[in-house]
């Protein structure tokens, strides 16, 4: 197959049995691969009686069409299953070398069935896969694991996708993090939706692979090369002279922090408060103080990793610095302006394999309750929660992620936090899932985008903030900038900016660099031979994200009733860039649900819509009942 290995590995950890299977080529016509084709195999797989952490959840590693042929922005995959997190359907999208390095040993995908009797790890090589005894990687960092493998199998290529304690432990929303051995290599953090508890509940602690020791004698075969490397070209040129390219390999995805703060979308003092002196935790602070050397990822003309050796007193594990949404949810959700202590915190994160997302965001939920006396001082076991103090955030990190203490709590995320006390309301999540670090009372589009992501409050299924706080439209797919505060008559361009990032997913490609969608599509149609056009391609998106809406439907998902937002998030602001505004939330969904042609009563796709993206057996089934 053109861009494809055309093969997946299938390994069943409770009989030992591994077996390689032969690609769904039907499948790959029509959701390409990452999410997309991941979310394909799990529909026939997964049902409303599928324990997210029980062995009948299968875990896919997915890869896509561009890994391992060159393409920029293209060194990406996807981590699939029910989430442990939410209920619904789960996926975590992460960089570093993984994706291309199992392209490189031969597969496409890997598809992780039942569960160990002890702890063990997965070695993949093009000479054969292993299940390995990992008893002595129990309770290693991820960062730990990783390296502890390399040696062991005396291969310092070896790329790992690793669990820390957080996952072995099971909470709820435990990251999955890749590493190498490379110079300059970026970390690779599959991170949202609790990925890392799935791994866990397997007794699986990494996977290991190794492509082969030759790549360039193992190329994949594409259907037009030539076309391929014109648009591969023109696609690196224009990186080349953009400045967004410049701006992120300078100061990194935080470097947005001081802009963001000054339009009121960085989420300040648990989202009740507009104002904070953002610069103090900000990437271009960083970058002049403490930044000793920049990252990347496979193909990669960004390197928007940040490398950190020390930050004042802290030592960093493996030299990992954060990203713009690390330094929010420890900075400025916490009103904490010491930028060593927030950038130490996330890279204990990275480290005991927790989302910074969830977890800063978790943190900052028992900060606010703490402030409203709901919280009483006796459950937390001595730690002091105080507004401006990070201290007490650092020490509930390393309990969240061995569920000791007032963290076992924690653990389960901000849902369950406030339910414990009554207020599940006040907690700043949609089904479960944080909310990530951009108010939509500054960007009104990321209200849909939060409430309508399959994944729960999520950003990444659509950065439309970008397009709304910062002018990238992307005309040639009908993706325009609005006024950030309007409300009516952006459903179609927040619906197709949804369908764009859904085929990044599945290609997969990065969304921080952005080359013309026209080099993009050229390059997809260039690898497959698919008939894929910029007039065409949202459809692949689109079917995509009907599929993940179908997913959710049959896992038992009531949309009119979970699509909500957080009430914190519905109260306006006095001060700061966002002028009192608050989304006129019912207007947006309303006007969505009319261009998704979703029925308004049941949240499902219309027959009608589900068969014209040429998915009939998917509307049978979503509307074979009431």
């Amino acid at each position: 197959m053109n861009g494809y290995t055309g093969k997946l590995l299938f390994v069943n950890l409770t009989t030992g049995e591994i077996s390689d299977r032969e690609l769904n080529r039907a499948y790959a016509a029509d959701y390409l691969g990452g999410s997309g084709l991941a979310a394909r195999y799990l529909y026939d797989w997964l049902d409303a009686s599928t324990d997210p952490l029980g062995p009948e959840n299968p875990l896919v590693f997915m890869n896509g069409p561009l890994d391992a042929a060159g393409a920029p922005v293209s060194g990406r995959f996807a981590v699939c299953a029910r989430a442990p997190q939410t209920g619904l359907w789960g996926e975590a999208i992460a960089g570093n070398f993984f994706g291309p390095e199992l392209k490189y040993a031969g597969y496409d995908g890997i598809v992780i069935r039942g569960q160990a009797n002890a702890p063990c790890y997965l070695h993949i090589t093009p000479d054969g896969v292993e299940i390995r005894d990992a008893q002595r990687l129990c309770g290693m960092t991820t960062f730990d694991a990783g390296d502890a493998i390399r040696a062991e199998r005396d291969d310092p290529h070896l790329v790992t996708a690793c669990i820390g304690p957080a996952g072995e432990n099971l909470v709820k929303f435990a990251l999955i993090l890749t590493s190498s051995a490379r110079a300059g290599a970026k970390k690779g953090i599959a991170g949202r939706c609790g990925m890392g508890a799935v791994m866990g509940s397997k007794n699986l602690k990494a996977v290991a692979v190794r492509g082969s020791k030759h790549p360039l004698q193992h190329k994949l075969h594409l259907h037009d090369p030539a076309r391929f490397r014109a648009a591969m070209t023109g696609a690196q040129h224009f990186l080349s002279d953009d400045m967004a390219t410049e701006v992120l390999r300078a100061v990194g995805s935080s470097g947005a922090l001081d802009y963001y703060g000054l339009l009121g979308d960085v989420p300040t003092k648990y989202w009740t408060s507009g104002t904070f002196d953002y610069g103090k935790v900000s990437g271009n602070l960083l970058a002049e103080t403490i930044l000793t050397g920049r990252a990347t990822c496979h193909a990669c003309m960004v390197a928007c990793g940040r490398k950190v050796e020390r930050a004042g007193d802290y030592i960093l594990p493996h030299a990992e610095g954060p990203e713009l949404e690390t330094l929010a949810g420890f900075g400025a959700l916490i009103l904490n302006d010491d930028l060593h202590l927030a950038t130490y915190i996330g890279s204990q994160c990275d480290s005991l394999g927790l989302d910074s997302i969830s977890t800063g965001s978790t943190i900052a939920f028992a900060y606010y309750l703490r402030e409203l006396g709901v919280l009483p001082p006796g459950d937390l076991n001595g730690i002091e929660l105080v507004w401006g103090d990070g201290n007490g955030a650092l020490q509930l990190v390393r309990d969240i992620a061995h569920r000791r203490g007032f963290g076992a709590v924690l653990a389960n995320g901000s849902r369950e936090l406030g339910a414990r006390y009554g207020v599940e309301g006040l907690a700043v999540q949609i089904n479960g899932m944080e909310v990530a670090m951009h108010d939509p009372r500054a960007a009104t589009g990321m209200a849909v985008t939060y409430a309508t992501s399959p994944i729960g409050g999520s950003h990444n299924h659509s950065d439309y903030f970008m397009v709304e706080t910062s002018g990238r439209p992307i005309d040639e797919l009908g993706i325009e900038t609005h006024d950030r505060f309007a409300c009516a008559g952006k459903a179609a361009s927040i619906a197709r900016h949804q369908d764009w990032r859904t085929v990044n997913n599945a290609s997969v490609t990065c969304f921080f660099p952005n080359p013309p969608a026209q080099a993009m599509v050229e390059m997809l149609a260039a690898a497959t031979g698919y008939d894929i056009t910029t007039q065409n391609v949202l459809s692949y998106g689109e079917r995509i994200w009907n599929l993940k809406r179908a997913i959710n439907l049959k896992l038992g998902y009531c949309a009119r009733r979970a699509e909500v937002l957080p009430e914190l998030i519905c109260r306006p602001l006095l001060d700061g860039g966002t002028e009192g505004h608050v989304p006129e939330f019912d207007l947006m969904m309303r006007e969505y649900y009319a261009y998704r042609d979703w029925d308004w009563m049941t949240g499902k796709p219309t027959q009608k819509k589900l068969r014209a993206l040429g998915m009939q057996d998917i509307a049978a089934d979503v509307w074979k009942s009431p």
